[in-house]
């Protein structure tokens, strides 16, 4: 099963990368049937699909980014496999102006309260790090 979050080797190969132009970031996502909130959040016992949540974070993160040049350029829900047999539920692009910008945005002070949402909506993902190709 894919993971929830980075490990320390690969956030650290993403920090010390010296290339420092823009990046796009292609999330594949996969939801929680229902969110789980923790108890004592104000979203705790909610019935509803962790998609919902996920789109709070996902709200939020957008407009975090922005601050520092990000923005979120596809939030597409998996219609269906046209090659291969996944079982993503949606795919999220960023751009990020370079891979400063995208650390920034998970130092914003409003992170960890948006991310209780990611926490709450997804039950796992991938997460690709992409830059412009060079023309041979």
């Amino acid at each position: 099963m894919p993971a929830f979050q980075p490990t320390a080797s690969q956030f650290r190969a993403f920090r010390d990368d010296p290339y420092d132009g823009p990046i796009a970031q292609v999330n594949l996502l996969k939801f929680r049937v229902r969110s789980i909130y923790s108890e004592g959040d104000p979203e705790f016992g909610r019935d509803e699909p962790g998609r919902v949540a996920y789109q709070r974070y996902a709200d939020a993160f957008g407009l975090a980014a922005a601050e520092v040049g990000g923005q979120c350029l596809l939030m597409g829900q998996a219609e269906r496999y046209f090659i291969g047999q996944g079982d993503w539920d949606a795919v999220m692009v960023m751009h990020f102006p370079s891979r400063q910008a995208f650390i920034a945005t998970l130092n914003h002070p409003d992170y960890h309260a948006m991310h209780r949402h990611r926490d709450a909506g997804l039950l796992c993902q991938d997460l690709m790090v992409t830059r412009p190709s060079v023309p041979a």
